[in-house]
Parts: C-alpha cells; sequence; structure tokens
C-alpha cells in the first residue's frame, strides 16, 4: 500500500511505508505530518499510520558532495531531498520576492503583472523546453493590445456615429478570450513546475488546482507561482550557502 505525506497546502508522495518508516527516521518526515492511504480520503498524523510499526535508525549524514542531497536536509518541506550538482544544472527561478511582485503590479495597474508573467514563462521554457505557457502568453497579449486598439478606436469613432456602440460587444468577447488564455497559460505553467520539479530537481513539488485557477480568475496567477519560487530560492540558498546567478 502506498501513502500521501500532505503539509501544509502541498501534496506529496506517494511513498511506500519502507520509504515512510525511512523519511521518518531521517527527519524529513514528522509524526504529526498528515498522511493518507491510497484510495482514501481522510488524512491521519503519521504517527497514527506507522503505530507500533518499527522506525529504522537513519545512518549519519554523509558529508556534502557534487551531486548529493543538499546538505542531507529535506527539500522545500518536501519529505525527498532535492538531488542537484554543487552547481546548479538549471536556472533558478525568477528571485523577486512575491509581495513586492503584488505591490508593483498593483502600483502599475497590472502592467507589471504582464511583465513578471512572460519573465516566468520565459524561465519555465528553459527549464522544460516543451512548456507552451509562453505561447497562451503571448496570444492573450496581442489579443489585449489589440481590443485596447479597437476599444479606442470606437471610442473615438461613435462620438461621430453613435450606432457603432453594439460593436463594444466584439471587444468584451476579445477580454474574455485574453482572460482564458491566461488562466489556461497559468494551468499550463503549473503543470510545467510540478513536473521539473518532480523529474529534473525533485523535491516532490505538488501544487493545489484550486489556489491556481482562484488567483488565475483574479488574473493574479503571476503571484501564486512567485510565492512558491521565492521559497525555492530561500531553500536553496540555505542548503547551497548561495549559487551563482
Amino acid at each position: 500500500m502506498n501513502y500521501f505525506i500532505k503539509r501544509e497546502l502541498n501534496e506529496y508522495g506517494p511513498y511506500s511505508l519502507a520509504d515512510l518508516q525511512k523519511y521518518v527516521a531521517s527527519g524529513n518526515v514528522l509524526l504529526t505530518d498528515l498522511c493518507r492511504s491510497e484510495g482514501l480520503t481522510d488524512w491521519v498524523p503519521v504517527s497514527q499510520v506507522l503505530g507500533n510499526i518499527p522506525v529504522p535508525v537513519a545512518a549519519p549524514a554523509p558529508q556534502p558532495v557534487a551531486g548529493t542531497v543538499y546538505g542531507g536536509q529535506p527539500a522545500y518541506g518536501g519529505p525527498a531531498g532535492y538531488a542537484a550538482p554543487t552547481s546548479p544544472q538549471f536556472p533558478p527561478p525568477p528571485s523577486l520576492h512575491w509581495g513586492l511582485c503584488l505591490l508593483l503590479s498593483i502600483i502599475t495597474c497590472g502592467i507589471f503583472g504582464w511583465v513578471w508573467s512572460f519573465i516566468q514563462a520565459v524561465w519555465i521554457r528553459k527549464v522544460l523546453p516543451s512548456s507552451k505557457t509562453l505561447y497562451y502568453f503571448s496570444a492573450a497579449l496581442a489579443l489585449n493590445l489589440l481590443a485596447i486598439i479597437v476599444a479606442y478606436s470606437l471610442a473615438f469613432s461613435m462620438r461621430d456615429n453613435p450606432s457603432l456602440a453594439p460593436t463594444l460587444a466584439g471587444v468584451r468577447l476579445l477580454n474574455v478570450v485574453v482572460w482564458v488564455l491566461l488562466i489556461v497559460g497559468w494551468f499550463d505553467m503549473r503543470s510545467s513546475i510540478e513536473e521539473h520539479y518532480n523529474t529534473a530537481e525533485p523535491i516532490g513539488l505538488s501544487l493545489s488546482a484550486v489556489i491556481t485557477f482562484l488567483m488565475s480568475f483574479i488574473l493574479l496567477g503571476h503571484i501564486y507561482f512567485q510565492f512558491h519560487f521565492t521559497r525555492i530560492n530561500e531553500m536553496k540558498r540555505a542548503q547551497m550557502g548561495g549559487y551563482p546567478r
């Protein structure tokens, strides 16, 4: 039987019972973490799952060398260690703190949000070339600019010809399409981030689909992902003592 671990809003796994015992012994999984088995929805403490099953004693952690776990510590709060070479093989995520990212998005009335979304999309394209996020964002930006141009043109034209007012419905439709493309783009980014951080740089990252949709719905998807990027960068710096930018 396999098990899943839940910590805060993130879910990790599946893990076998032997793996679960090993992670508890190494300290990567806490007895107070929540756990559930496959096919069940109820979460219970890990201590309740293990019960009286003996937990193996963890071997002394070896000194960090190239290609091993960063300092032998759990990565990003996850049960699995973060394995990577001493010099990162992949560029780190965009490093602006999510709080500052939110502030700049508000001050610039969303313009910075567009810029930062493209920065995130370019980064994920570098680490995962199969990602289509950049395509969705490019299409959304092109249609958004078209909607703005058409709206201003109609606004001037309607001064002399009020009968053009119904054509504004087409502009609203374009705005809806832009909104849908952004949501699809952010979900593609979520999928790409999870794929990268569970394969190339395995930290067992799982992002909430509900939060992704809610943040994307209010056009703040980039803030949700930047929150996780901020934590990943902090974890890397702590475990590697700084890394080249």
